[in-house]
């Protein structure tokens, strides 16, 4: 099995970045990795127009609302 040693996104926690605080942006969930709001998760502004806390809200509940397999 290949291990997988990207990090893992802030907001989603899938392991698709190559590096933290490079500002890359998540493949799964669309976060742009800024050290700035990695710091401080409710300073709004910068890289992302919402806060890291506020993006870690929405993705949950998003996560929540979508519909199963076997739906």
């Amino acid at each position: 099995m290949k291990e997988n040693k990207h990090s893992s996104c802030l907001c989603c926690g899938k392991r698709t970045l190559e590096e933290r605080g490079n500002y890359e942006i998540c493949a799964v969930c669309g976060w742009e990795d800024d050290p700035v709001q990695s710091a401080d998760p409710d300073f709004a502004g910068g890289a992302n127009p919402l806060s890291l806390h506020a993006c870690r809200l929405a993705w949950a509940a998003v996560q929540r609302n979508k519909p199963t397999q076997s739906e």
